[in-house]
């Protein structure tokens, strides 16, 4: 993969943050450092990011994918109320009982969808 100084700022903004943006934040961000960057090029290299394993994009089931530069494994949680994704402090899902089955676990994404504590106590859901 060719250097690019986009990708380089769109990593480090994506990095510097634990709110698991959507692209347009990033863009906002990005555009504060390149003023001539385009939500395309966000998108396109955010992609990249996430196929080269840079990144982790969060389906959020129907929602705005959201961006994580924490790669490493752990689980998330999306309220399906306000959107809001955290990381969640949930165990990983045991993949030894399938590998002792023959099977080989590539990657694993763990999401938890429900309502989070905020929503839940304004009654919203």
């Amino acid at each position: 993969m060719r250097y690019s100084k986009q990708r380089e700022v769109i990593k480090r903004i994506l990095c510097e943050t634990k709110s698991h943006p959507t692209a347009e934040w990033i863009y906002r961000q990005a555009r504060e450092v390149m003023p001539s960057i385009s939500m395309g090029t966000v998108y396109r290299n955010l992609k990249l990011l996430g196929d080269t394993g840079e990144a982790q994009i969060i389906d959020t089931d129907g929602g705005v994918a959201r961006y994580d530069g924490d790669v490493s494994l752990h689980t998330h949680f999306v309220c399906l109320s306000c959107g809001r994704v955290i990381d969640a402090e949930a165990p990983l899902v045991d993949c030894s009982a399938m590998e002792s089955k023959g099977f080989r676990v590539i990657s694993q994404k763990n999401i938890l969808f429900g309502v989070c504590e905020k929503c839940g106590k304004s009654g919203k859901d």
